[in-house]
């Protein structure tokens, strides 16, 4: 790839944000279209920033260190047995159940706090858990394909990847949330 250059990241990097405007107005419709079960379940609220901004986060950095990977020749843009995409994409994975089932603690106790009770206070920590696991492995596979095809179409990772990547997130956050919740819960 060519040295950076402000007119090549302008250029590359406005129609993405303008893009990522779309998707992400997008999470904010599905949310506020599910207003009927966010009145009688609340804490969903409480759910949307910390599933949306994990995943994101972890994601990011698997975008960063695979548009490095990329940009160094340790990683070729395609799928198959690599060794340094197999070895981060499973640290993204194992950071994400790590720090998810963390939080899923944390829900559980605010839900036991808030006098839901034991067993609803469980379904409810995994619901969240699953709403988060379905969410990273739909970004992580997004943030793998979003990495490899812009290298090949002759873009730089780096203006692309994260970027689209957290809107996908907020997406794939919200949605998944309020599957999960409406399963589990019966919301």
């Amino acid at each position: 790839m060519a040295v950076y250059g402000l007119r090549r990241i302008l250029w590359e990097s406005y129609p993405v944000l303008v893009l990522c405007v779309v998707i992400s107005l997008s999470a904010g419709l599905i949310l506020d279209s599910q207003m009927g079960s966010i009145k009688a379940f609340p804490l969903i609220l409480v759910m949307v920033p910390p599933i949306n901004g994990i995943n994101n986060n972890v994601c990011s950095i698997l975008g960063a260190r695979l548009a490095s990977a990329l940009h160094m020749g340790t990683v070729e843009p395609k799928l198959g047995k690599q060794k340094v995409l197999r070895k981060n994409t499973r640290a993204t994975w194992l950071m994400s159940i790590g720090v998810f089932w963390f939080t899923s603690a944390i829900f559980f106790g605010m839900a036991l706090i808030t006098g839901m009770g034991l067993a609803r206070s469980i379904m409810l920590m995994f619901a969240f858990f699953a709403a988060s696991m379905v969410a990273i492995a739909v970004t992580m596979w997004c943030t793998v394909g979003l990495a490899f095809l812009s290298y090949i179409r002759g873009l730089d990772p780096d203006n692309v990847v994260i970027p689209i990547v957290t809107s996908i997130g907020d997406v794939m956050g919200v949605t998944c949330l309020i599957i999960a919740i409406k399963i589990v819960m019966g919301v």
